[in-house]
Order: structure tokens, then sequence, then C-alpha cells
């Protein structure tokens, strides 16, 4: 028997763990499930990527996709035709590093775009902020830094795969200093460059010039972690 709770928006949240592997037998109570809830306002129920033959069934009682990721896929049905329904993720979050020793900026060019540019990329799955600031910066160039501070927020529309991009430049220490670089696949060069010959550069982009003048020139401009008690595991609050 399919097992529900409910959340504190009047919806109903289906156990996915109770869905019956039978398509027949899955009609069934759903039918009867949702002719026993109209005066809720939303039902959502995740799919196993095991259990995906049941997906056209719930299609054809009007459930519509709202997100997914590797192995599951959330679908959602208005049961109140008023209800409001909660946007997904519709943004990818990257990470920028400025990184400065010796009067030098650190800087790679990759096989995407012209110039050199900012080391860094996507903050992947459960990853922090600072975390995945470090990992790109060892990968694309083999330096090992210290997080300090978040600079600059840029937002980008229709940018990668179509999604918004959310773009987060932080400043770092170097704790190494001698090149070399690991993602070899992307990355066609990595090095120590004088900021003047960074930003006289025609191949470099005017975002990319833009940060860097700030960093020089507004070094106050900055966002620093608080440790502070918060809700949530693993958070991270800057300010």
């Amino acid at each position: 028997m399919i097992r529900i709770s409910e959340n504190q928006y009047n919806g109903i949240i289906v156990d996915h763990a109770s869905l019956p592997e039978d398509i027949t037998e899955f009609k069934s109570e759903i039918t009867q499930l949702l002719a026993s809830i109209d005066d809720k306002n939303l039902m959502w129920i995740k799919i196993p990527i095991k259990k995906a033959a049941l997906i056209p069934v719930l299609t054809t009682y009007g459930f519509e996709f709202h997100h997914c990721d590797e192995r599951n896929l959330m679908l959602v049905k208005k049961i109140n035709p008023e209800a409001f329904v909660p946007a997904t993720k519709n943004y990818i979050v990257g990470v920028g590093a400025i990184v400065f020793h010796e009067q030098k900026l650190l800087v790679i060019k990759d096989r995407f775009s012209n110039g050199y540019k900012l080391p860094g990329g996507h903050i992947e799955k459960n990853e922090l902020i600072k975390e995945a600031l470090t990992r790109e910066v060892f990968e694309e160039t083999g330096i090992d830094i210290r997080f300090e501070s978040i600079m600059n927020i840029g937002h980008f529309h229709n940018g990668q795969f179509g999604e918004s991009n959310l773009y987060l430049v932080c400043t770092a220490q170097a704790l190494s200093y001698e090149i070399k670089i690991h993602d070899n696949s992307e990355i066609l060069d990595a090095k120590w460059i004088n900021p003047t010959e960074f930003l006289h550069s025609e191949e470099v982009s005017a975002y990319n010039k833009s940060i860097v003048e700030a960093a020089i020139n507004n070094k106050e401009l900055k966002l620093t972690e608080q440790q502070i008690k918060l809700r949530v595991a693993n958070g991270e609050v800057f300010f």
C-alpha cells in the first residue's frame, strides 16, 4: 500500500519506497489516493530510476516533471488548480579565483575561450564553496590555495545548458607556487602573469578585467565567512 505524509504547505508527499512494482497495482492505488485528497494543494512523488516504468502512468494523471538527479525524478500534481508550485533549481553555480603571489596573478587558458582568464569551474553536488574553489584551482593549475573571501557575484541568463549561471569570484591565498596542470582535457596553459599585462590584453573579457581591477583597487570589497549557528548542516554564510 502506498504510504504518504503531509508537509506544512497542505501538500502530500508519497513515500517512494512504498511504490508497488506492478503497474496495474500502482494504477489502482494511485487512483484511490487521488480520489481521497481533493482538499490538498499538491502531491509530490519521487520515482527512482529502477521504477521508471511508473512515470507514464503518472503523466496520464496530470503529474508534471519538477526536478531530477542522476537516479531520481520528482513529479508534482496540482490537486488545487490555484496551488503554487515552487520553482526548482534553475541555475548553475560556479566559482572563480583571484590568487596573487609576488604581485603576479594566477590565470589559465582553456579550450573554449580566447585569451587567459581566472581559474575556476562548477560547484559539484554537496560541495562547499571553499571546497569547490580549492579543487578547481588545483585541477587547473596545480596550485594549493586557502579560501579568503567572496568579492564578486555575477548572474548570467541563458548560460551553459540554457540555464542561468551564478558565478562567485573569490580571493584566495596561494600555498604553493609551481604550476602543474592536472586537467589537461580542458586546460591548455596556466601561469603567473603581471596584472597590468592581463588588464591590457584585448583577448581578456571585460568581466575578468573588471574583477581584477576591483581586487587591486578595492581591497575592502569582500565577504568573509562567518562562524554562526545555522539550522542546516554544512552551511556557509558570508558578510
